[in-house]
């Protein structure tokens, strides 16, 4: 009797000894598996950001990205002017005047060309074009107008030196000049109100000023001129306004850069004698009435 009680204790000591096992494995197996998972997840981790291009191991994580964009922005730094350095100093003959936009004379006729280095450009606002560059009822459009609304940012297009913060009352509103490395002069017209101050050094893609709607202006815009040696150039051929980058890293200018005031659109093409090559005779104007058509307009017209 006592050898059977005996060997149901160490029966059921087994049988707890076996309960209690069967936990701890499938705890160590959980485990197990969770490691090769964690092996698994680093594994796919490498293959998206790492690549081997002809036995050279390259690894691009994010770590590596932000130091790169890092060194960038340095070497943009290290490009800026000086405080008391007077961008494009020997083009304008020494001249720095806060006086008005075009302040140079006859400086115009000392250069015969130049190229513009346009690789750092920056769009000084998104806005599409309202009004473009040429002939303006009874005066010539010296730029070309972008929609923004009052109190956008308007922004640098090149790295430079801030020139004029002015008023006019009859024309720019508020309006900023800058200077920059490259030769040429940004205009921005219209402002609400400024950002930078003159003599201030500005880089690329920096806030200068908010949009707005001051002087001659009849809605908000901004009024945006290139201008070389005071003489300005028709913006659209320097940027592609639809795409909202420079049209190429340089432009060359030459003294067929500013013939016919320096616009390309073929409707404002001149000839060598100074006459419209594309307009003939007078100009006339029909207001269309009910029962008009082309054929009878062009008949009336045609007998003229």
């Amino acid at each position: 009797m006592k050898f059977i009680i005996q060997n149901a204790k160490t029966l059921k000591l087994s049988v707890l000894a076996i309960t209690l096992s069967l936990p701890l494995s499938a705890f160590a197996q959980k485990s197990k598996n969770q490691g090769k998972e964690e092996n698994r997840v680093e594994i796919n981790y490498k293959q998206r950001h790492s690549k081997t291009i002809k036995n050279q191991n390259l690894y691009a994580d994010g770590i590596k990205i932000k130091r790169d964009l890092s060194l960038i922005d340095k070497a943009q730094e290290a490009r800026i002017l000086d405080a008391d350095e007077i961008p494009a100093d020997e083009i304008y003959g020494g001249i720095w005047s806060s006086s008005r936009v075009n302040a140079y004379g006859d400086l115009q006729n000392k250069i015969d060309t130049f190229k513009v280095d346009l690789s750092s450009f920056v769009m000084p606002t998104m806005g599409h074009i309202t009004s473009n560059f040429g002939p303006r009822r009874r005066r010539h459009h010296y730029g070309i107008d972008l929609k923004v609304q009052v109190g956008d940012t308007i922004y640098a297009a090149f790295e430079g030196k801030v020139r004029l913060c002015q008023f006019e009352r009859r024309g720019y509103g508020n309006y900023v000049v800058i200077r920059h490395p490259n030769g040429l002069e940004t205009v921005y017209g219209h402002l609400s109100g400024f950002i930078v101050k003159e003599d201030e050094i500005v880089k690329a893609g920096d806030p200068i000023a908010l949009g707005g709607n001051t002087g001659r202006s009849t809605g908000s815009h901004l009024h945006l001129e290139f201008r070389f040696l005071g003489q300005p150039i028709n913006p659209n051929k320097i940027v592609d306004f639809e795409n909202k980058v420079a049209h190429r890293d340089h432009y060359l200018i030459t003294p067929n850069t500013f013939n016919g005031t320096a616009t390309n659109n073929a409707r404002y093409a001149r000839s060598s004698s100074g006459t419209n090559k594309y307009v003939s005779g007078k100009v006339n104007y029909h207001r269309v009435k009910k029962g008009d058509t082309l054929g009878a307009i062009a008949r009336k017209y045609a007998q003229q």
